[in-house]
């Protein structure tokens, strides 16, 4: 039986083309703190336009992401146990970590 929740997953998916359209807009946008940022930033309406954007997107997005989590935790926690959740959760945080900072950062 297919126990998928569907507009969650929709939602998960939008959210993750709002990341990426916050991290754009950051780029070519406002000259915040971010790996790259573009040189010519003399359109200022361009830059008006994509700070407002990056302001409200990053008052609800990443807060979301939080509360779909936590919402779906204690279920898995239910179904794997604390040894298999705990071990699961590190490998998903550890393996992108290490690759962060030896290759990356």
């Amino acid at each position: 039986m297919n126990n998928r929740i569907y507009y969650v997953d929709n939602l998960r998916v939008f959210l993750t083309v709002l990341v990426i359209l916050h991290h754009v807009a950051m780029t070519y946008g406002t000259g915040g703190l971010w790996y790259f940022v573009d040189i010519d930033q003399t359109q200022t309406l361009t830059s008006v336009i994509l700070a407002t954007f990056i302001c409200i997107n990053q008052s609800f997005f990443m807060g979301l992401f939080f509360f779909l989590s936590g919402y779906f935790t204690p279920n898995s926690y239910d179904r794997k146990g604390p040894t298999l959740f705990i071990r699961g959760r590190f490998i998903r945080l550890i393996i992108p970590i290490v690759f962060y900072i030896f290759f990356l950062s």
